[in-house]
């Protein structure tokens, strides 16, 4: 999966989180979305990984996927925006 103008023009990560965090037993509000993307273990395809992440797990995260990575390989962190955000 490469980065097409449709994919550059789709709409935010960030546009709908979830109320709370990813992680289990987490309620706190995400605040960051991670993406990984990188080459599925039988090289057949990509798999694309996305969690909204409350701030203290944000920083526990590190790419994990690296021995599949690819050309198109990625791993990236971005605030949630969220409506409310807008309005100040």
């Amino acid at each position: 999966m490469g980065d097409t103008d449709a994919d550059r023009e789709r709409e935010p990560e960030s546009a709908n989180p979830p109320g709370s965090c990813h992680r289990r037993g987490c309620d706190n509000p995400p605040e960051f979305v991670v993406l990984e993307r990188y080459q599925e273990e039988t090289g057949h395809g990509t798999v694309e990984a996305r969690a909204f992440l409350c701030r203290a797990h944000t920083a526990e995260e590190s790419p994990a996927n690296l021995d599949a990575a690819a050309g198109d390989y990625v791993f990236r962190v971005e605030p949630v925006s969220r409506p409310d955000d807008d309005a100040a």
